[in-house]
């Protein structure tokens, strides 16, 4: 199966051998995203609840990357 890793350009790159998003087959795989501002690249101010809107922000960049939104997600809880 084909891989393709996905960083959006305005987000700021991941460190390490990270990505914020993997195209595997038809399957696209979301991990990592925290309440990181993409602009200054540190986490935002305003505790839990700031991170989480901001978190959301940028996997909403990671889906518009690839022409998706939250509506095309399939949601998995544990």
């Amino acid at each position: 199966m084909i891989r393709v890793t996905v960083t959006p350009p305005d987000l700021t790159p991941p460190v390490g051998r990270f990505s914020q998003g993997v195209w595997a087959g038809h399957l696209l795989c979301l991990s990592g995203q925290v309440g990181q501002d993409p602009v200054s690249g540190k986490m935002v101010n305003g505790g839990i609840e700031a991170e989480t809107r901001q978190a959301f922000k940028n996997i909403r960049r990671v889906l518009a990357t690839c022409q998706h939104s939250f509506s095309s997600m399939v949601w998995l809880q544990s």
